[in-house]
């Protein structure tokens, strides 16, 4: 084995590592962040009898393992999904690093190697962002704007980024450009055409001529489809093209399934899947 196989199997680890504490910290996110708590203050108690945990229970799913799924204190069931969320972003982590091994860092690199360390790190933030964004609208079947914002500004890093590594800006640009256009045409046709057609044709079309369709997407009532819409459309832009052709096809048939109430909080999850697949399958100048 050559050396550098060997310290990208390492670093591969490590990363996977990585993300079991980073999977831990987003289940914070996921349960702090919609009720307007802070996420960098406070310590993480049991839910049950409310006991502060101490360091031997917070490592990340190795002390739900050891612990059999049980609180240390007053032995009440610690519910699975903190595990599993710890487990799915080592997993995610371990493998977005194995894909970008050639990314690490090693002794006297240079700028662009830097850049491309820069850039798996920006995937990694995207990847937690799709994870907390996923589990929060299923948790309460709505999403977050400030998901959506949080990946244009991965998107801006990623450009900056592109100025240090040997990616072309150009290519960039159209990649997130096609991407971002589908997403855009794929939703105004989603919005216009997929509930109004319950009703006749030409209510449909009466409906749409008068603005009724448009005003009813942009009601109150819609507020979750309108977050899960937009992160949408922001993840498909900031992987770009041809790796948000999963998205569109999973986000597109997820819609048109219909039962609104019922589907929409599992949306987050299948556009997480498909971006995952889109990234991991699928060639692209962004990621």
């Amino acid at each position: 084995m050559s050396i550098i196989l060997f310290s990208q199997i390492l670093n591969t680890i490590f990363f996977g590592i990585l993300g079991l504490v980073i999977g831990s910290f987003l289940n914070v996110c996921i349960y702090r962040i919609p009720e307007g708590r802070t996420i960098v203050k406070g310590h993480s108690m049991c839910m049950t009898c409310g006991h502060n945990l101490g360091t031997l229970d917070l490592f990340p799913l190795f002390s739900w393992l050891l612990l059999k799924g049980k609180c240390r204190y007053c032995g009440a069931p610690i519910a699975s999904r903190y595990a599993k969320i710890e487990g799915l972003t080592g997993i995610v982590f371990a493998v977005l690093a194995w894909k970008h091994r050639d990314a690490y860092i090693l002794l006297h690199t240079s700028l662009n190697d830097f850049a491309k360390f820069g850039i798996l790190f920006a995937l990694l933030g995207l990847a937690s962002a799709a994870i907390v964004a996923m589990m929060i609208q299923k948790d309460h079947g709505v999403g977050m704007y400030r998901f959506s914002v949080f990946a244009g500004i991965l998107f801006v890093i990623r450009i900056v980024l592109g100025f240090l590594s040997d990616n072309h800006l150009q290519e960039i640009f159209t990649s997130a450009a096609i991407s971002g256009v589908a997403g855009l045409i794929l939703i105004a046709l989603l919005i216009l055409f997929i509930s109004p057609l319950k009703k006749s044709l030409r209510t449909c079309f009466s409906d749409i001529g008068r603005g009724i369709t448009v005003q009813s997407y942009f009601s109150a009532a819609n507020r979750g489809l309108r977050t899960s819409d937009l992160f949408f459309l922001s993840v498909s832009t900031v992987i770009g093209f041809p790796a948000a052709v999963p998205c569109l096809l999973a986000y597109t048939i997820v819609r048109i399934a219909g039962r609104k109430q019922t589907f929409l909080r599992y949306y987050g999850i299948v556009l997480a899947a498909a971006a995952w697949i889109g990234v991991l399958f699928f060639p692209n100048s962004i990621f």
